[in-house]
């Protein structure tokens, strides 16, 4: 071989090369952008990430501007070595994809700081320790109302993405008002509920159909959420949602209820607490299908759970478990699969809380390791190649059932390039 065929054929790997290179920062870049971010821990050294308004475990995580509203953002990393972690506040599209706004276009302050003093377990049987701080804060000033997210990082690695927090702050321009009954596409009074609602104009606000981004939630879901309504009526200061086929949800039953905050006085679903060296067992009732003719009711807080742990005062007092869900089923079901769901793993329909069939035992197990507290969940069947989980073919479905639905309301005037929150609502079914 000649030296310049050689020094031609160097040039052209290299150049190759940088086309590679330059593709896949492209692909990775695209991925990131139009990923739509949920509250998840990308390491399983980190379990219980909390997002709450104020000192409300149970309350959404919705901020309402010029109030003194602020967000709790707490998680525990599982071991006691310190960890030097860091957070940083991401503005976020309506859809929960990153907007392109640079940092002091939504916020004042610092935006790389240090989660300083977190509390070390004492007298558990799992080792943790226990992260937390609120926002905003005296280092972060939030300045647009919308979707964001808090990134949470090692600072020996500062790209590094060791979990996602997300919370809302509204700047309420619209009122909105809304019922929910029996009446559906699917007839009346049978499997689904219906929810119509009405949007109203406040102040000197006004915006065009277009201009708004209208998204619906029940119990707090992603997987049923209803995105990009479009209203029904247009009136001179409202706008009207009625629409029977996107806005019907299926009514599902009253979530399972579990409370293993205490060794012994434990209730609700829970059969039974053992030891086993080195850790506790929490044991649930297995799961069932409703005779399908009457509604069961249960006192539920749709979907959510609580933190706690009875005879102790402090958050790094409270001890995990390791909690086993089953699903008696004589045959596994071939057309999708079962999930178990909650606000704990934030609806989430993936590896982590899907349910594997045990043929020895004709059941479906799930085994996952939660702080003590008391709880809410339910069994989702999600069939294959759809990503919304169903009621009905797991424990049911009632029109009955009490549920909450969540709408948030987006505004993005013309020309303009992000998404303003400017109404939220919860609506509950009689």
């Amino acid at each position: 071989m000649s030296d310049k065929v050689f020094i031609y054929g160097l040039r052209s790997g290299r150049l190759l090369g940088r086309v590679l290179l330059l593709l896949c920062l492209f692909l990775w870049t695209s991925n990131v952008c139009s990923q739509r971010y949920v509250n998840k821990a990308y390491t399983p050294d980190i379990k219980t990430i909390q997002v709450y308004l104020n000192a409300d475990q149970l309350d959404l995580p919705v901020i309402r501007m010029g109030s003194d509203d602020h967000v709790t953002v707490a998680f525990d990393w599982m071991s006691h070595k310190y960890r030097h972690l860091a957070y940083r506040v991401r503005y976020c599209n309506a859809d929960w994809t990153l907007s392109n706004l640079e940092e002091m276009e939504y916020m004042e302050g610092l935006n790389e700081v240090v989660i300083e003093d977190p509390y070390i377990s004492m007298n558990t049987t799992f080792d943790y320790s226990h992260y937390e701080f609120t926002l905003p804060n005296d280092d972060v000033k939030l300045t647009l109302s919308g979707n964001y997210i808090v990134q949470v990082y090692d600072t020996d690695d500062p790209s590094s993405n060791l979990l996602v927090a997300c919370f809302s702050q509204q700047d309420p321009k619209v009122k909105i008002v809304g019922e929910v009954d029996g009446r559906s596409i699917y007839g009346v009074n049978k499997e689904y509920q219906h929810l119509s609602f009405e949007l109203f104009y406040q102040g000197n606000f006004n915006a065009l159909p277009d201009e708004l981004t209208v998204v619906v939630r029940q119990n707090g879901r992603r997987d049923n959420e209803v995105y990009g309504l479009k209203p029904t009526y247009v009136k001179p200061e409202s706008l009207v949602f009625d629409d029977e086929r996107n806005l019907s949800f299926e009514g599902g039953v009253q979530y399972n209820v579990a409370d293993f905050s205490h060794r012994f006085r434990y209730s609700g679903c829970v059969e039974r607490i053992s030891y086993h060296n080195p850790y506790y067992h929490v044991e649930m009732r297995p799961g069932e299908m409703s005779d399908g003719k009457t509604s069961v009711f249960r006192k539920d807080v749709n979907g959510g759970y609580l933190v706690h742990q009875q005879d102790v005062w402090s958050n790094a007092e409270v001890d995990y478990s390791v909690v086993h869900f089953t699903y008696p089923l004589e045959d596994p079901w071939l057309d999708g699969a079962l999930y178990v769901s909650g606000a704990f793993n934030d609806g989430r329909l993936d590896e982590s809380n899907k349910m594997v069939y045990n043929y020895d035992r004709h059941q479906y197990e799930l085994s996952v390791v939660l702080k003590n507290g008391g709880y809410n969940f339910q069994y989702l069947f999600v069939p294959a190649g759809l990503t919304s989980g169903l009621n009905s073919r797991a424990e049911g479905s009632f029109w009955e059932t009490e549920n909450e639905y969540q709408v948030y309301v987006y505004y993005r005037p013309l020309g303009s390039d992000h998404d303003r929150l400017v109404g939220f609502e919860r609506i509950l079914s009689e």
